[in-house]
């Protein structure tokens, strides 16, 4: 298995890269609440996956334009967050995005400032999952960071190679698609795959399910793996260029972006195990220089035709009902009549722990064991 991809084009400002090694233990204290937002306007400094920036929705730059907000957006890529926003440069972010299993152990860790109700009010107009999990509640009306939109991770495949996919998980050790498998270089999504596909809940993921059945099942799985990518967009080229035939930490995203590109080969599916979900969100770093941007941007994902407009770019789904109710058909469609359903029984919600002490296996124990993997091959 290989490692390939980079960091996607990106305008304006750069970071320092980040350190790979974890932090051993998160901070006992929780960071401050944020300094007061100012005025809107000027440079906003984004750290986002690619597609979440807005550039090339109309709504989204018809929102900067209007508010005289100057983006300087880089995309992330497969780096340690916590890191990142702890290495030379960091002071440089006012916002960036994080994923359900990231969001307490970075509000621990000290890169998320706390965000109010009164600062985003459709926090409070959100499916009660939204609203009321630990994932972003901190206490009544405090979050650590801003849920905007979520969806299934799945597995592309190319239709033209697998016209039937991949029905089970036991369908990707076929001999046949030896050295034609593309992964996600990243523990949360590899790790919580392996644990979908074992029977394991990978919120709930214990020492003994992490060293046992699941890295046995990423060992099995490794001499598969062509190649492990850095960019989920590298992932979907690899696919359109005939690279690989499958994709693990499949997207509906990847679909809509080879049809961009002319290509209606990708294919997005659900193994007969189940998947787990995503919730994409936005954090506030507590040493935002442009926090009333930050706020500003987060408000636009959350309500009105900006949001609309930024879920039907990426096929997904929005945590405020009124978004996700007016998302036109074809993107609406692609998931089921009872979001709620499909929110709290259909789909497993992946979480990283930081307690060395703890029940559940950490943060650090996921990434050495994702690592161990690799390095076999």
């Amino acid at each position: 298995m290989t490692a390939a991809g980079t960091v996607l084009a990106a305008c304006g400002a750069s970071a320092t890269t980040a350190p790979t090694a974890a932090p051993t233990a998160a901070p006992t204290a929780a960071p401050s609440a944020a300094p007061t937002a100012g005025a809107v306007g000027g440079d906003f400094n984004l750290f986002t996956w690619a597609g979440y920036d807005g550039t090339g929705v109309p709504a989204m730059e018809k929102f900067y334009a209007d508010n005289n907000i100057k983006l300087n957006v880089k995309y992330i890529s497969n780096e340690v967050l916590e890191n990142f926003l702890k290495a030379p440069g960091a002071e440089l972010w006012d916002a960036t995005s994080d994923n359900q299993g990231d969001t307490e152990y970075a509000y621990a860790s000290g890169i998320s400032s706390e965000i109010t109700v009164d600062e985003v009010p459709a926090l409070a107009k959100m499916y009660p999952f939204f609203k009321d999990s630990e994932f972003w509640k901190i206490r009544d009306g405090v979050y650590n960071s801003v849920p905007w939109t979520f969806g299934p991770i799945g597995i592309n495949t190319r239709k033209d190679k697998l016209p039937d996919g991949i029905p089970t998980y036991e369908a990707l050790f076929d001999p046949k698609l030896k050295g034609r498998i593309g992964t996600y270089d990243d523990a949360l999504n590899m790790v919580s795959t392996a644990a979908v596909a074992t029977g394991n809940d990978p919120h709930f993921l214990t020492r003994e399910q992490l060293n046992g059945p699941i890295k046995d099942w990423l060992m099995k799985l490794q001499p598969q793996i062509k190649v492990a990518s850095t960019s989920i967009a590298d992932q979907a080229n690899l696919l359109i260029s005939g690279d690989v035939d499958v994709e693990l930490v499949g997207l509906l995203w990847n679909v809509l972006s080879a049809k961009a590109q002319g290509n209606d080969t990708l294919d997005f599916v659900v193994p007969k195990e189940g998947t787990f979900g995503f919730v994409d969100g936005v954090v506030i770093t507590p040493w935002a220089k442009s926090r009333a941007n930050a706020l500003a941007y987060v408000n636009a994902l959350m309500e009105g035709v900006t949001a609309v407009a930024m879920n039907e770019s990426v096929n997904q789904l929005s945590p405020n009902p009124a978004v996700t109710n007016a998302l036109k058909a074809d993107v609406r469609n692609l998931y089921p009549a009872d979001i709620e359903e499909y929110i709290n029984k259909t789909l497993k919600w992946n979480k990283f722990w930081y307690d060395p002490a703890g029940k559940y296996a950490t943060v650090e124990e996921w990434r050495k064991v994702w690592d161990e993997v690799k390095a076999s091959g």
